[in-house]
């Protein structure tokens, strides 16, 4: 019989197992869009499709990358494409501050991205019964409920 730490810690590389699948998966889709962004690059513009605008150190926190990698993603998304992804301008208030925002071009991206994940998911549950489909979303419930939360007060992405 199984200990509980070897159940986990096998569901954790059936996890890990599966979202590689999706992964690759949805590479194959994205690059349809004409977007081939990094994880990080995909963050940050998910981050910035919720906000008018975000400071570069909030963004960052945001996306939970150092500072060097946050300068080397706004930087690829400003000069990778024939259309910049982000804007980036002097805050107003705080001139030693940059702001980020999004612009259309990276919300096609972000959304051409979003797009493909979804739909290898949805391709991947679809062989699910609505029983197991129901139990599945009710333990990803519990899962999201105990994730930790943010100083700020909201969930950690």
């Amino acid at each position: 019989m199984k200990t509980r730490e070897q159940s986990i810690r096998q569901l954790a590389l059936q996890i890990f197992d599966m979202s590689k699948r999706t992964w690759l998966e949805s590479q194959r889709e994205r690059m349809k869009g004409g977007f081939d962004l990094s994880e990080s690059e995909f963050l940050a513009l998910d981050a910035l499709d919720r906000v008018p605008s975000l400071s570069v150190g909030d963004l960052r926190r945001r996306v939970g990358v150092l500072p060097a990698q946050m300068s080397r993603v706004i930087k690829a998304l400003e000069q990778r494409y024939d259309e910049k992804l982000v804007l980036c301008a002097i805050n107003r208030t705080d001139k030693r501050k940059i702001d980020v925002s999004i612009a259309p071009r990276g919300r096609r991206a972000v959304a051409a991205y979003r797009r493909a994940k979804i739909m290898t998911s949805i391709e991947a549950l679809s062989v699910m019964s609505d029983e197991d489909l129901a139990a599945f979303s009710a333990c990803l419930a519990k899962i999201d409920a105990a994730r930790p939360t943010s100083r700020s007060g909201g969930k950690v992405t």
